[in-house]
C-alpha cells in the first residue's frame, strides 16, 4: 500500500513538474517527458530484477542507513551524504527499501530532464523521426537511465549534474540552481566538482562570443575562488600532497579495489589512450560480458560512431562553439579522465561513466547543427 502511495505521488508531482517545463521551455512535447519518465522507470525494474541475484549497492545503502540513530552524522562528503539524504525517508517517513528505489529513481530521472532541457534550449535541430530530434532520441539511450534509477551516488550526482548544467545554460539568471547542484555534486563527489570548476574556468578562457565581457571574467573570478577553496578538500579526499589527484595513494587503493569487484575486466593497468577509450565505448561485443554487456555493447558502438562525427563536425566549427559548449566540452574530457584513472573494472566504469555521457550527447548534437545548417 505504502508503494502505491509513493508511485501515485511521484506521477502527480511529475505532471505539475512536465506542465510547468512544457509551458517554460521549448521541448518536443508534454508526451516526450512521459515518454522519458516510462522508460525511465522501466529501466528501474529491470535494475531490480538484475541487482536481485545479490545484494545490491542500493540494499547496502538502505540497510545501513536504517541503522543510524543520528542523522547528522552522515553529513559528509562521499559515500555517507547518499545515507543523510536517504536518512528523512527511512528513518522519519519509514519508507521501504522499494519506496526508497522509487525516490531515488526519480532523482536520476529529474537529472535526465535538466540535461534534456539544457539542450533543447540551446540547440535547433530538425526532426528526423515523428516530432523527435536527435537530442529526444539520444536521451532515451538505456545506460542513462539503468544506472542513475536506484539508491546511491548515480542517482543524486546525475541530479546535481543536470541541474548545474541547466543552471550555467543561464547562470545569470539561474544562480540558485547553480548553488544546489553545486552543493550536491561537491557533497558526493567533490573531484568531479573540482573538474567541472576547471571545466568552467578553462571553457570561459577560450570562447571570445556569446557572454558579455564583464559578465565572463566576473564567472572566471567567481570559479577560480571556488576552485582554490575546495582544493584543499579534493587533496584531503584524495590523500595527496599534489594538486594531480590521480597520483595519490588513495585514489591508487580505490582503483585496486575496484578492479577486485566481481563486475568485469581489470583495466587498472592499461595504457592512459586505451583506459580512456574503454571507459568510454567498453563494452564491445568482444568483451564477453555476457547478456548485460552484450545489450550495452550496441549503445557503446553507436556512441563511438557519434563521437567520430562529433570530432570531425566539431573540431572545424570550434571558433564557432560559445563558453557553455566549451565548457560541457572540458567537463566530458576533464571528468573522464579522473573518474578513468580512479576506475579499477570495467563493470564499474560502465556506470561511472553516465554521469558525463549527457555532456557528450549535447556535444555531440551541438557539432551536427552547423552541419544541419550548412544543408539548409
Amino acid at each position: 500500500m505504502e508503494v502505491i502511495f509513493i508511485i501515485l505521488f511521484i506521477l502527480l508531482v511529475n505532471t505539475f513538474i512536465i506542465r510547468t517545463i512544457s509551458s517554460r521551455y521549448s521541448v518536443a512535447s508534454e508526451n516526450y517527458l512521459w515518454v522519458l519518465f516510462i522508460v525511465h522507470y522501466l529501466l528501474t525494474i529491470a535494475y531490480l530484477v538484475y541487482s536481485s541475484s545479490s545484494r545490491s549497492d542500493s540494499q547496502n545503502y538502505y540497510y545501513t542507513t536504517f541503522n543510524v540513530n543520528d542523522w547528522l552524522t552522515l553529513f559528509q562528503t562521499g559515500t555517507k551524504f547518499v545515507g543523510f539524504v536517504l536518512w528523512p525517508f527511512s528513518n522519519v517517513l519509514e519508507l521501504s527499501y522499494f519506496s526508497n528505489m522509487i525516490i531515488f529513481s526519480y532523482f536520476g530521472y529529474l537529472g535526465a530532464v535538466f540535461f534534456y532541457v539544457t539542450a533543447k534550449e540551446n540547440i535547433q535541430l530538425r526532426n528526423n523521426w515523428k516530432n523527435y530530434s536527435p537530442i529526444e532520441l539520444l536521451f532515451l539511450l538505456p545506460n542513462l537511465h539503468f544506472w542513475t534509477s536506484s539508491i546511491g551516488k548515480g542517482s543524486i550526482i546525475s541530479l546535481g549534474i543536470g541541474l548545474l548544467a541547466f543552471g550555467l545554460s543561464r547562470f545569470n539568471k539561474r544562480i540558485l540552481s547553480i548553488i544546489i547542484a553545486s552543493f550536491l555534486v561537491y557533497m558526493i563527489r567533490p573531484h568531479i566538482f573540482f573538474a567541472i570548476v576547471a571545466a568552467s574556468i578553462l571553457g570561459l578562457l577560450f570562447t571570445r562570443i556569446g557572454i558579455k565581457p564583464i559578465f565572463k571574467w566576473l564567472f572566471i573570478v567567481l570559479s577560480a575562488g571556488v576552485f582554490i577553496y575546495i582544493s584543499g578538500d579534493v587533496l584531503r579526499f584524495a590523500d595527496s600532497d599534489s594538486i594531480d589527484v590521480t597520483s595519490s595513494s588513495s585514489i591508487s587503493h580505490r582503483a585496486s579495489q575496484l578492479s577486485s569487484a566481481n563486475s568485469g575486466v581489470d583495466i587498472q593497468n592499461y595504457n592512459l589512450l586505451y583506459k580512456i577509450f574503454t571507459f568510454w565505448f567498453r563494452p564491445l561485443f568482444f568483451d564477453g560480458l555476457g547478456a548485460m554487456g552484450f545489450i550495452c555493447s550496441f549503445e557503446n558502438l553507436l556512441c563511438l560512431i557519434l563521437f567520430i562525427i562529433a570530432i570531425k563536425e566539431g573540431f572545424k566549427n570550434w571558433s564557432k562553439w560559445n563558453g557553455l559548449f566549451k565548457i560541457f566540452v572540458f567537463a566530458f574530457l576533464i571528468g573522464s579522465f579522473i573518474l578513468c584513472q580512479v576506475t579499477g573494472n570495467l563493470g564499474i566504469a560502465m556506470r561511472q561513466k553516465v554521469q558525463f555521457m549527457p555532456f557528450f550527447f549535447i556535444i555531440y548534437c551541438k557539432a551536427i547543427s552547423y552541419r544541419q545548417k550548412e544543408l539548409s
